[in-house]
């Protein structure tokens, strides 16, 4: 039995995706001069993370980590300048904490306690930006706290007459879909990042 997949660190998709040296070298062929041959992926135990400039609380143990795989995947987007910059191991400014909150007080009890702790929050669904909105060097504050909404992905009510849903913002593409799909209903929305972006994300954008 396998188990869950984990998402690449520093590049878009699953860490069981990435192409193989024999494939890298032969797309290498065909740009000359850009590289000669695959290059590391940094190892995120080697890599020199700044020390989180604050503390996880008591009261939020639950929902707020300092890891350092968490931390480094929640530094940048998806932009092509944030997958070079990760490959080449550059995280000049990554959150301080990251938090998966799972209910709308968990929400509120990060947002108190960043408020009184002059903490930035900024929100993170699923990390397909690439205009650079879930960065934040944190100037002018204690620290950053990256608030990643994925855990609360539920369909909570649908509507029939209306056909309007009421859907929690951190609900993936495939997962929003596999929710409405049982119900006969589909919200035709299918961006080119739909596996990896949130319904949240989608209405940000507009």
């Amino acid at each position: 039995m396998t188990g869950p997949r984990t998402r690449s660190w520093w590049g878009w998709g699953w860490e069981d995706q990435t192409l193989t040296d024999e494939e890298c070298r032969s797309y290498g062929a065909l740009m000359p001069g850009l590289a000669d041959g695959p290059l590391p992926v940094p190892k995120v135990d080697d890599l020199d993370l700044r020390k989180p400039r604050v503390t996880v609380p008591d009261t939020l143990t639950n929902v707020l980590v300092d890891d350092p795989i968490e931390r480094a995947s929640h530094t940048y987007g998806k932009a092509y300048r944030d997958v070079v910059r990760a490959l080449a191991g550059r995280l000049d400014a990554p959150p301080d904490l990251v938090a998966r909150p799972r209910t709308e007080d968990d929400v509120v009890a990060i947002l108190d306690w960043a408020s009184e702790s002059e903490v930035a929050v900024v929100p993170y669904g699923g990390g397909s930006s690439v205009v650079g909105g879930v960065e934040c060097a944190g100037e002018g504050f204690a620290g950053v706290v990256s608030l990643d909404v994925t855990a609360m992905d539920r369909v909570l009510e649908i509507d029939a007459t209306s056909r309007a849903a009421r859907i929690q913002a951190g609900a993936l593409g495939p997962v929003l879909e596999e929710q409405l799909r049982p119900h006969g209903y589909t919200l035709r929305h299918f961006p080119q990042s739909f596996e990896f972006s949130t319904l949240g994300g989608w209405i940000a954008t507009r």
